[in-house]
């Protein structure tokens, strides 16, 4: 049966108005769920750092020779167990060698010298004590013949008394003459035994005073060997210790996880790294630097997320982390730890979900901290502040300038 075109017509704008009505409805209620989402949701803020780096915590030790010096043989290799005071490198030391042979050699001379010295002394000081009794003895003696001159003047003196109280012609003038004479040659041997007595004892302290400067000349020289014998001493240890600071040695227990080609002749300057050693059982952790902006937003206990260069995440899934400490100090000079204008956060690992992420030292990762949780109308509003900041920036630098020209004239 056929239908007039009317009415066909009439069918077809009908079937339009419900379409258009049953769009109108979705996209209203599309509209409204996104309005409600961007209001509600919550969106997490992350803050994003590349220069995350899996370190174990106060267990990685850098092997950095104090001092400059040429190889002669190098125990460096990767992966390899040391124990703590093992031999890695032996530098050339064949000049601190030679210097302390001299030393040593020098020190057994001087150390005969002093033997020979000890003994001067030891005879120089029993010469004195025999030259005391001797002294003593010898005035002893001049003393006795002293003292026989006394009786001899005495009888002299009576005797000639005698002469002059005898009748006259009983003795002739001669004879009392040669009695007269007599005590008075008496008298000056006693006079002349006195002063050899007083001759004699400061001979002898003269003598005493001579030999006790020659003592105190051997002892001089006795100090003057020894302080050369401490010099020496003090020498020998400066070299043996030179010695063996060019024997390197572990200075803990571990695995050597990175180590530089030496062979035989290489120069090593002061404070060249030639390695690392990672202790045994040591609890690893991720070091990260942020930029200095970040540090009141960077909080500890705020949960992250790495994503391993070593084991991609899209395969491996992310390893999750916790804020534990937060640096408030911006690195200056550039270092292999500190770049210039950031700080140093450091967080601790969790177990990761996939079994086959192995956690080893030396392993650079992406860190990611989630700082705060907002609604997306807000983030979209904080995204044009900042990029409102970012445009003004110039403006403000150039203006800044002009200021401080201006007060400097």
């Amino acid at each position: 049966m056929a239908y007039p075109f009317e009415r066909t017509l009439r069918s077809l704008n009908g079937y339009e108005s419900g379409t258009r009505v049953l769009l109108v409805v979705m996209v209203t209620i599309a509209v409204g769920g996104l309005a409600v989402w961007a209001a509600a949701a919550e969106v997490p803020v992350m803050k994003v750092s590349s220069q995350g780096r899996v370190e174990p915590h106060n267990a990685v030790y850098r092997l950095e020779p104090p001092a400059a010096g040429r190889v002669v043989r190098s125990m460096l290799n990767l992966d390899q167990d040391v124990k703590e005071g093992d031999l890695l490198i032996e530098f050339d030391t064949r000049s601190e060698r030679l210097e302390l042979e001299q030393s040593k050699t020098t020190s057994v001379a001087l150390e005969q010298e002093l033997s020979v010295i000890r003994e001067q002394i030891a005879n120089k000081r029993e010469e004195l004590a025999a030259s005391g009794l001797v002294d003593e003895v010898a005035v002893r003696e001049a003393q006795e013949r002293e003292g026989e001159l006394v009786p001899r003047n005495r009888l002299a003196k009576q005797r000639a008394q005698l002469a002059q109280q005898s009748p006259s012609g009983s003795i002739s003038e001669l004879e009392k003459l040669e009695r007269v004479t007599e005590v008075d040659a008496l008298d000056s041997a006693s006079r002349a035994q006195s002063l050899a007595v007083l001759r004699l004892r400061r001979e002898q302290a003269v003598r005493r005073q001579t030999l006790t400067a020659q003592v105190l000349g051997l002892k001089r020289e006795e100090l003057r060997a020894e302080g050369q014998q401490r010099e020496l001493k003090v020498a020998v240890d400066r070299l043996e210790y030179q010695i063996e600071k060019k024997h390197y040695r572990a200075a803990a227990s571990g695995r050597l996880v990175d180590v530089v080609e030496l062979g035989a002749g290489a120069f090593i300057a002061d404070g060249q790294r030639v390695g690392t050693i990672l202790a045994t059982d040591a609890q690893v952790r991720v070091r990260a630097r942020f930029p200095k902006e970040m540090v009141g937003l960077i909080q500890p206990g705020q949960t992250a997320q790495l994503k391993l260069d070593g084991y991609p995440w899209t395969i491996y899934g992310t390893v999750p982390a916790r804020v534990a400490r937060v640096g408030t100090e911006p690195g200056i000079a550039a270092t292999p730890e500190a770049i210039p204008g950031t700080v140093r956060v450091e967080l601790d690992i969790r177990a990761p979900s996939d079994p086959r992420i192995q956690l080893r030292h030396g392993l650079t990762a992406t860190v990611e901290v989630e700082v705060a949780r907002v609604s997306p109308i807000a983030l979209l509003l904080r995204a044009i502040g900042e990029w409102h900041v970012t445009e003004a920036a110039p403006e403000e630098r150039r203006a800044r300038a002009f200021q401080a020209e201006s007060e400097a004239r």
